[in-house]
């Protein structure tokens, strides 16, 4: 019985490989990762990606809103980027009440994750943007940006 019972354990937890997953080092081969934007639309970042932001705080994502905001429209597609942001931390009253309509307001692609498990690869700094620079797949740079000049310097 026992045995059945660590077996079921076990399968379980296999079924969720997020809970596992290490931080993306340089020279990672980075994840297929598939979220779902501000608008519900299913988003897979393509496989010729250079640039991830990533958030988690308020303080990082609105230093990337107010840099995106700067930009033309297409500026994240031009560049091959994608802003990822982790709202599982945030209230789900929160979330579908006020954020969500406010970055449904946003004119760019802002991929959502409401699970933590569903970023858990990627690195992560109090109070900073985590900025991945990609080539050919592969964790080329690892950046922690927390001023709008140095994020612009990377792009």
């Amino acid at each position: 019985m026992l045995k059945k019972l660590l077996l079921v354990a076990l399968l379980c937890l296999g079924m969720n490989s997020g809970v596992f997953a290490a931080e993306l080092q340089v020279g990672d081969s980075l994840p297929t990762i598939t979220l779902k934007d501000q608008h519900d639309k299913a988003v897979t970042v393509a496989a010729d990606v250079q640039t991830l932001l990533f958030t988690i705080e308020k303080p990082a994502s609105d230093l990337v809103n107010t840099y995106l905001l700067k930009q033309d429209k297409a500026f994240l597609d031009s560049k091959k980027a994608y802003f990822l942001a982790d709202i599982s931390g945030m209230p789900s009253m929160i979330t579908q009440m006020f954020a969500i309509p406010k970055m449904q307001e946003r004119p760019y692609s802002i991929l959502l994750a409401h699970d933590a498990l569903d970023t858990a690869f990627m690195p992560r700094q109090k109070d900073h943007v985590t900025l991945l620079k990609v080539k050919a797949g592969k964790v080329e740079k690892i950046l922690f940006v927390n001023d709008e000049a140095t994020l612009a310097q990377h792009f």
